[in-house]
């Protein structure tokens, strides 16, 4: 009764265990987990919103180049009551004016500021979409490595699935044994505690499995966080031998924080470019063109008693225009242009060793992770070759168990063995994919991975 109860128990946590993993399934490969989350990540998407404004503004308008035109109208109306025996205008008078006016402004000459300010708009989109192509690497990176994640623990799961097969079959096999009086309570014991084990562990794993795709879906920017998927790339990796000279060639030339941060040195230069336009005389032109029309009513004033031929009504009519040019040239200003070319070369130095200091960093980190790659490249040798021969051991050991060769205790540590080096072997692989992924960021080639 007890061994009913006790494999009916496992049986159903291990169908609610698949059954919830197994609902809704679709199929998904690494590439189409990058597009997704290239479409749907909220990092990416603000990014680009970004690099749209930076687009928006890099325009000869907003550098200054082109002339401001101005309209502008006015409309005065005035009431003015005369009560003074000593003036000869008695009286209330209206007075309604119009004015419109159109003014053109235009900076011929700034020493080259609209120039320098063009190019200096075309670096700061170009920081912007470099700043935006470091977001899609990092991106691309954590989805690699949330698949990969995935996939690992679903391949935990198979593994610790194939050791609780064997536990069951012992366990039925030891129960068997009793019903034959062949067997002790202390090797039905043993082997009860063992396949519980097991099946302990393995509900444990379905749990951090749905956590690993839960995970997942975020970096998707899937709304369902729940859905699991088919993954129809495994956990694998074909060796690739490296040189570090090719690398750090590479690293040079494609790395995308390294490319950013030049970008940023030549938007500092722009910036000690326009510190030193100052020290230029700014030309401009101003045209205007107006209009002014005015009327007043006197029939409320004592003018027309005196002059009784005077029109009640008066209109007047005024165009100015105008074009002049303006030449200003700075004498002194307590010496702030010149303050300003000195803080902006400064700046351009602290941005100097800004970049070197990155590219320091980053040849440490490429050394290391080149180093590490390695290690874990030998060590993806020894862990497969352990895992082999476990499973060989493994599948010798279950005969020699069943024939009374070895007691449960022997079989019980050639199976930690075999599950142990099986997990071994997994992490070995999921840690080279890793250090793979982090020399592809380093050297700038984690698009590629991304477009295969």
């Amino acid at each position: 009764m007890k061994y009913l109860l006790l494999k009916s128990y496992t049986l159903l946590s291990l169908l609610i265990l698949f059954n919830l993993s197994a609902q809704a399934q679709e199929s998904l490969s690494l590439s189409d987990a990058i597009q997704i989350g290239m479409a749907n990540n909220y990092d990416i998407r603000i990014e680009e919103k970004t690099v749209d404004i930076s687009e928006n503004n890099n325009n000869w308008g907003e550098a200054g180049r082109y002339p401001t035109l101005d309209f502008q109208l006015q409309n005065n109306n005035s009431w003015r009551d005369v009560a003074n025996p000593a003036s000869f205008f008695q009286g209330t008078t209206q007075s309604n004016n119009i004015n419109p006016i159109i003014s053109l402004n235009w900076t011929l000459f700034d020493g080259f500021r609209a120039n320098i300010t063009k190019t200096r708009l075309a670096r700061l989109q170009a920081e912007s979409e470099g700043n935006a192509e470091i977001v899609i690497q990092n991106t691309i990176q954590s989805i690699i490595l949330g698949y990969y994640t995935a996939v690992y623990e679903k391949e935990r799961i198979e593994v610790l699935k194939t050791t609780l097969d064997v536990s069951r079959d012992r366990y039925e096999y030891i129960m068997l044994k009793k019903e034959l009086g062949s067997a002790v309570t202390t090797d039905v014991l043993l082997e009860e505690g063992n396949y519980l084990t097991d099946s302990l562990n393995l509900i444990n794993q379905g749990n951090v499995y749905r956590n690993a795709v839960r995970d997942l879906n975020i970096l998707l920017g899937i709304e369902a966080v729940n859905q699991d998927y088919n993954f129809t790339d495994s956990l694998e990796f074909t060796a690739i031998n490296y040189e570090y000279d090719n690398l750090y060639t590479k690293m040079t030339d494609s790395n995308a924080d390294l490319r950013k941060e030049f970008i940023t040195q030549a938007i500092l230069k722009e910036d000690y470019r326009l510190a030193k336009a100052d020290m230029y005389p700014t030309v401009s032109l101003g045209a205007s063109y107006s209009y002014d029309r005015n009327r007043q009513d006197l029939s409320g004033s004592s003018i027309l008693a005196n002059n009784p031929d005077t029109e009640p009504i008066s209109t007047a009519r005024t165009t100015n225009t105008g074009i002049n040019f303006t030449l200003t040239y700075n004498l002194f200003n307590g010496g702030k242009i010149q303050r300003a070319i000195k803080n902006a070369q400064i700046n351009y130095d602290i941005g100097q060793l800004r970049t070197e200091d990155l590219k320091r960093s980053l040849s440490r980190d490429l050394v290391a992770e080149y180093d590490l790659y390695n290690n874990r490249l030998d060590l993806k040798g020894i862990a497969q070759r352990r895992k082999e021969s476990a499973e060989l051991n493994l599948s010798l050991s279950e005969e020699q168990f069943k024939t009374g060769t070895i007691s449960s205790f022997d079989f019980r540590d050639v199976q930690i063995n075999y599950l142990n080096y099986s997990l071994e072997d997994l992490q070995a692989t999921y840690n080279l994919i890793e250090s793979n992924i982090s020399l592809l960021r380093l050297t700038g080639g984690i698009m590629d991975e991304a477009t295969n």
